[in-house]
């Protein structure tokens, strides 16, 4: 399981290329940023709180739910990611052209994509995201960060076919053993699915986070 490990980790890395030096490193680190970052939303919330239409508050709170979804795990991860595409997509609904909000949603969209099973339902968040992208180039052309991630969703589909694969190993080898979270005996959604798949969730999601991190550790305004 060890070398099944490794292809995958080595496989999830070339998502993209960029220093990981900034990343909280270890679990107390992560902890203060965490509780940083749900400071910062509370803040935001309320802005959106006294004007439900303010579009950059809106792309802010989507942001910093991203990066918190990026130090959690199983369904926690999940509803966080998902409520970042949401407050993105309203952000992006009252105004359109927002490209720092469309690369930010494009990376939350990636996230999603990659904890599918089904490859058609990773295929069209990976097609959304790539949309996102190419339009946030379109308004931004200068924006290098964008250019590279959205070249990286060249190799997206064949990557998240490896994860899945990956995982179904890992998952069989925990059938086998009798290991007591191999998946089995229950329906599963999707996402239940990728953090059922036993030891996975930590590394799935800081897979995710490749993806969005040149992103959202960029400097804000």
């Amino acid at each position: 399981s060890g070398h099944a490990r490794a292809a995958a980790e080595f496989a999830l890395c070339r998502i993209a290329t960029m220093d990981l030096s900034g990343m909280p490193q270890d679990a107390a680190e992560m902890r203060n940023f965490a509780n940083m970052l749900e400071e910062q939303i509370v803040s935001t919330r309320v802005a959106v709180d006294a004007n439900p239409n303010d579009y950059m508050a809106l792309a802010k709170w989507g942001e910093l739910l991203l990066e918190l979804a990026m130090l959690k795990q199983g369904e926690e991860a999940t509803a966080i990611l998902l409520q970042s595409i949401a407050k993105l997509k309203r952000s992006l609904e009252l105004y359109g052209d927002n490209s720092h909000a469309m690369v930010v949603l494009a990376s939350a969209l990636n996230a999603r994509a990659f904890l599918q099973q089904d490859p058609d339902v990773a295929a069209q968040l990976f097609e959304s995201s790539k949309k996102n992208f190419e339009r946030a180039l379109e308004l931004d052309p200068s924006n290098s960060r964008c250019r590279q991630l959205l070249e990286a969703m060249e190799n997206a589909p064949a990557l998240h076919a490896q994860v899945v694969q990956q995982l179904q190993m890992q998952a069989m080898m925990g059938q086998q053993s009798g290991y007591p979270g191999a998946m089995g005996g229950k329906a599963a959604s999707d996402d239940e699915w990728i953090y059922d798949a036993l030891g996975w969730s930590i590394l799935v999601t800081g897979a995710v986070g490749l993806l969005v991190y040149m992103n959202v550790s960029a400097p804000r305004e």
